[in-house]
């Protein structure tokens, strides 16, 4: 992606709109659709971050039911724009903070890798296949080792901001 793209994110108007609703969003996750998962099932596979196998997923699944499958379904259904949203912002602000695309680009790796751990999550609510699921528990444990990385970013430059 060219350094065009990420100075739009980085905007403070498109940094701060896009930001307000990636927050937005992740409350409605927290309060409003992972309440009922957690109630049924306990932890959702997203959550997991040392990742997953086919046998812990059947199990998590089997938790549910189907009432609650329907649910986790919509659940990843809001996640994958709320990937894309979170995405964008946290790219907007490490390009503002950093002016590369280099690092501007692990927030959207981040994002990417959230939506296709949810496809995969989606494609595997009917039936469990093996080869499936260990590669969503790959891309789940690859999320949050990015997600990991962008916070780093994004604290060490503030941190150094503060000097």
């Amino acid at each position: 992606m060219g350094a065009r793209f990420f100075e739009v994110l980085a905007h403070p108007l498109v940094r701060y709109g896009v930001g307000a609703l990636a927050l937005l969003l992740f409350l409605v996750l927290l309060f409003a659709l992972m309440p009922p998962i957690l109630a049924l099932a306990g932890p959702p596979p997203d959550l997991w971050i040392l990742g997953y196998g086919p046998e812990r997923l059947a199990g998590f699944l089997g938790a549910l039911g189907e009432r609650g499958r329907a649910l986790y379904g919509a659940f990843l259904r809001f996640d994958l724009g709320f990937a894309m949203v979170y995405g964008l912002a946290l790219s907007g602000w490490v390009y503002h903070l950093y002016r590369s695309p280099a690092y501007a680009g692990v927030p959207l790796a981040t994002a990417l890798a959230d939506l296709a751990e949810n496809l995969l999550l989606l494609a595997e609510l009917g039936r469990v296949r093996p080869a499936l699921a260990v590669l969503a528990g790959y891309l789940t444990f690859f999320k949050w080792v990015l997600l990991l990385f962008t916070l780093v970013f994004l604290g060490y430059a503030l941190l150094l901001r503060r000097r």
